[in-house]
């Protein structure tokens, strides 16, 4: 009883003009929050941070994600929740093509944390939990396999500057790839030939290898 009466003076008490408590929304907020926060912390550090370790990508996931989720939410109709995701993934593609900051892979991943947010805040009653639930297993499924998986078959790419122009001759390719293994450890699989500085005897060449456990390489962005 006393609870009752709690409840319902806190659903009529207004604040900044706003109503204190909406209580079965509010369950229903906190309940969609824990779920999309699940969904999003799989991928963002089983699939990414415990195979990459970067903490501050990791941070971007779920911070993002978390906002993005409130934003959509709260928002007061599905129509301009609908449309706030539409220009946010606007906007990301324009980052994806305005910088050479952002990796590919990790702009994937948050692609992959936003939609899942903007997916879980906009669902409404015409889509089953049964739906929802099905369709962010399969998201992470699918993202897991290409990850764990397929990575083993991709090959890693490092553009390097090569000294020995005597070998990036087409008839001493295989001679090529022969010193660039014994040089760096690694089974090199094949070459591009850049830019070539027949008076410094240098090259620039991008050398492509199978993924190492353990250790990362990056190019400079300068």
């Amino acid at each position: 009883m006393l609870l009752s009466i709690l409840n319902g003076t806190l659903e009529t008490t207004k604040i900044f003009g706003l109503d204190f408590l909406h209580t079965e929304e509010f369950v229903q907020l906190i309940a969609r929050f824990g779920y999309n926060l699940f969904w999003v912390f799989i991928p963002s550090y089983f699939l990414y941070f415990r195979r990459k370790g970067d903490r501050e990508y990791f941070f971007t996931y779920m911070i993002a994600s978390i906002i993005v989720f409130q934003i959509c939410i709260l928002l007061g109709s599905v129509s301009l929740r609908f449309g706030f995701a539409i220009g946010l993934f606007a906007v990301f593609g324009i980052l994806r093509y305005r910088t050479n900051s952002i990796p590919p892979r990790e702009l994937t991943y948050l692609f992959l944390v936003i939609g899942i947010s903007v997916k879980n805040a906009v669902a409404n009653v015409n889509i089953s939990f049964a739906e929802l639930i099905i369709t962010d297993f399969l998201t992470i499924l699918i993202a897991y396999t290409i990850e764990v998986y397929f990575s083993k078959m991709r090959l890693q790419r490092k553009r390097i500057i090569y000294d020995r122009v005597d070998l990036i001759k087409p008839e001493k390719y295989q001679d090529l790839l022969k010193d660039l293994s014994d040089r760096f450890g690694l089974d090199v699989e094949k070459a591009d030939i850049g830019p070539v500085d027949l008076i410094r005897d240098k090259a620039e060449l991008i050398i492509y290898f199978k993924n190492v456990d353990g250790i990362g390489f990056f190019d400079s962005t300068k």
